[in-house]
């Protein structure tokens, strides 16, 4: 899709600062149009979904135009075409433009509030998952061995999934009652 070409937009200097605060705290060195290619991509793929916030913009100031490409021009367009009437009764938003500003803004929102739920993992907090890799890499080949990142993710999601299962397995109906079963009779 790159290919199609380009389009542009009209931000408002309160929403091209909360552009900046998303790009400099998530994607550091990224230019602003490839934060909001990210950010479609990332509701495309069902990373998190675009809430209707509890938000006022200001909207003085004059209009900064920022050049993106025509796909995310299109997903604007198609979401506004989706969500007009809603963004209406919230916001009183009757123009593509003023809706673009709030869908950008409930869409930072959103990316925010997502980020708010992940799991941030520093090395020196986690000796136990350090002794699990040390484990991995003297059990591997040297080539084989992941970073302690890739490692961690794989680890977790590993942990994660088993006690998925043992929470689905403990509130089974018929579990319950044999559990409680095995208990009396020990």
């Amino acid at each position: 899709m790159p290919g199609k070409g380009y389009s542009t937009i009209g931000l408002k200097p309160d929403l091209l600062t909360r552009l900046h605060n998303i790009t400099d705290t998530y994607y550091p060195g990224m230019f602003l149009p490839s934060t909001l290619i990210i950010m479609m991509n990332e509701v495309k793929r069902g990373y998190y979904t675009v809430n209707l916030h509890n938000i006022r913009l200001d909207l003085s100031g004059r209009y900064n135009s920022i050049t993106i490409r025509l796909d995310v021009d299109e997903w604007l367009k198609e979401n506004y075409k989706e969500l007009k009437e809603k963004y209406e009764q919230k916001y009183h938003v009757r123009c593509f433009s003023r809706f673009t500003s709030y869908f950008l803004a409930n869409l930072f929102e959103s990316k925010l509030d997502a980020q708010n739920h992940v799991i941030r993992l520093k090395e020196s907090n986690f000796e136990w998952l350090q002794e699990e890799y040390s484990k991995f890499k003297s059990n591997s080949k040297p080539e084989s061995v992941p970073t302690f990142a890739k490692f961690a993710d794989i680890y977790l999601n590993e942990l994660s999934d088993k006690i998925k299962v043992a929470k689905e397995v403990l509130t089974m109906p018929n579990f319950s009652s044999l559990a409680s079963q095995s208990i009396e009779k020990n």
